[in-house]
């Protein structure tokens, strides 16, 4: 159902590199028309949660430098203390350093609007990694459950019980929220872990990540490091940090059917954004493969 709204503008994918570059006048749509002067925009880099972010925000602030940053725990005490949701106080923070003209890296959990970057849209490269949603879902459960200190997010119940909490819903929904565009929508995502049109938030999504400079998958990460690789200049590779608590944990496809059947129905919403810009050719490592339409 919502997986036939990643039929939309599958014009602008790359081939066959398979990364996603946005066609737009003043970005280029392929590595042979690479503007060797690209490196003096802004850049931010939304970071979804599990998707090897880590490892590269380190691997581009070895070039670009640190970035500014927002610590996730404090930046939620802080927004309790305001009254106001976590995603509205980093929203709030990304529209401070979006009129900074010295800062030239941003970087972190960051949920995507438009109004944010008003007036200032030309100065800027948007940057992300999108990861197979049941296999992030997983990954996400197994680092919560047995990571040490045990901080805000922990998990302390077993995965079956856990599939049926708010806080798997929310979860499953990280870039449907994300990059839906829209804080009203995004802030109760945030509260409920659900929308009542998840058609709508999906096809916003996908709208405002085909906006993106560059989109790239954790499954591919070789590609999107050899993009942004010739774009910025960067010579070294992307290390792996922030490995999980518990090694060798079951992967999506060593679950139980009925576990399975139940993540996928939970990520529905961000299955079908992340098939939108997932390489056609790519054969994702869950139980079955992910086709992209079109």
């Amino acid at each position: 159902m919502l997986r036939t709204l990643a039929n939309l503008g599958n014009e602008h994918l790359l081939r066959p590199f398979d990364l996603k570059l946005v066609r737009r006048s003043r970005i280029p749509s392929s590595l042979d028309e690479l503007d060797p002067k690209a490196d003096t925009r802004r850049i931010v880099f939304f970071h979804p949660p599990k998707c090897g972010g880590t490892s590269v925000y380190h691997w581009l602030a070895g070039t670009l430098g640190a970035a500014v940053r927002v610590d996730p725990i404090p930046s939620v005490m802080a927004a309790k203390n305001l009254g106001i949701t976590g995603i509205e106080l980093r929203e709030a923070l990304l529209a401070y350093c979006v009129q900074r003209e010295g800062t030239l890296f941003i970087s972190g959990h960051y949920v995507y609007t438009q109004r944010v970057f008003h007036g200032r849209e030309g100065e800027f490269d948007l940057i992300t990694i999108l990861r197979n949603p049941l296999d992030r879902m997983v990954s996400n459960y197994f680092y919560n459950r047995f990571r040490e200190p045990r901080e805000l997010g922990a998990i302390d119940i077993d995965m079956p019980e856990w599939l049926s909490t708010y806080q798997a819903k929310r979860s499953a929904t990280v870039f449907a929220r994300m990059f839906v565009g829209d804080m009203a929508v995004a802030a109760e995502m945030d509260r409920s872990g659900e929308w009542h049109d998840m058609r709508s938030v999906v096809a916003s999504a996908i709208e405002n990540l085909e906006r993106f400079t560059i989109v790239g998958t954790l499954e591919h990460l070789k590609d999107f490091e050899t993009v942004i690789a010739r774009r910025y200049g960067i010579r070294n590779t992307i290390g792996h940090l922030k490995k999980s608590p518990r090694p060798g944990y079951p992967k999506f496809a060593d679950q139980p059917a009925e576990i399975q059947d139940r993540i996928r129905e939970l990520c529905e919403a961000d299955l079908a954004i992340y098939e939108r810009f997932v390489p056609a050719r790519q054969a994702a490592p869950a139980s079955e493969p992910l086709r992209m339409a079109g």
